[in-house]
């Protein structure tokens, strides 16, 4: 595998790196195209159930590469959808995972990389990360999603405010808007590595559930969201983990889920 997208796991949590630092992490479609194929691996992959993303160098990603985006003057309206709809859906695709994704900003998040991050579930920032949505400053309207996620997260009127100026901000700025979770002042991956494990102890089946409640609470009806949650917990009490979990409790020890 290309060294550009680093990969590893321990103890049921996967990381995937960011690693080309000399360009602060820019989104190309090399980088796309082996982000995917671990995506693709992870899904068949049962015994993950945390996926960590984070960036080499002192940027979690500065965005789209310039040279693809200086390209792309050169081409039709119509390729220039097909192709960028099939670069988006190289990231995006974290999205149709059932297991959360958390973004572990270690550094610069703007742009398409900014964006990425905000279609993770959950995410911390090292205390000195800039972030922004800069599109607007190149002259060119938001992509890979960033109308709606950070419309979705910040509401309209930050948003606005956000994709209108194109400036960068802090990460405390972006904790006070409702962008991200969590400010870290120091060892970053580390303390996202603790939280991964938190949940990682937790009944894998479960947790997959929550991930696709919480994304159909965001377009569903109450009504809806009562059927899903009958059914899922109807499904989740046919489970091995539901009685180890009741045991444990009796027992007063910590739970050992299998996700069966």
């Amino acid at each position: 595998m290309s060294t550009s997208v680093q990969y590893e796991t321990q103890d049921g949590i996967a990381t995937i790196t960011f690693n080309k630092p000399e360009s602060l992490n820019a989104l190309d479609e090399e980088i796309g195209l082996n982000f995917k194929k671990k995506i693709e691996e992870i899904k068949k992959d049962f015994s993950i159930r945390v996926l960590i993303i984070t960036g080499a160098g002192r940027a979690f990603s500065s965005g789209g590469n310039l040279d693809m985006l200086e390209l792309r003057t050169q081409k039709s309206v119509a390729e220039n959808k097909k192709e960028l709809k099939k670069f988006y859906q190289f990231f995006l695709s974290i999205k149709t995972l059932s297991i959360p994704v958390i973004a572990a900003i270690n550094g610069a998040a703007v742009g398409a990389g900014f964006c990425l991050a905000l279609a993770c579930d959950l995410r911390y920032a090292i205390a000195t990360a800039p972030m922004g949505a800069n599109f607007s400053k190149l002259g060119l309207a938001p992509g890979m999603g960033g109308t709606y996620l950070i419309t979705k997260l910040a509401g309209p009127v930050r948003a606005a405010e956000i994709l209108y100026f194109g400036e960068l901000f802090t990460a405390q700025q972006a904790l006070d808007w409702g962008l991200i979770n969590e400010v870290v002042e120091e060892n970053l991956l580390e303390h996202v590595q603790k939280i991964a494990k938190k949940i990682a102890s937790n009944g894998p089946i479960s947790i997959s559930k929550i991930k696709k409640g919480i994304q159909m609470a965001e377009t569903q009806s109450l009504e809806t969201l009562f059927d899903y949650d009958s059914q899922s917990q109807a499904q989740c009490f046919t489970t091995q983990d539901i009685k180890e979990g009741i045991a444990a409790v009796r027992e007063k020890r910590p739970p050992h889920f299998k996700g069966k």
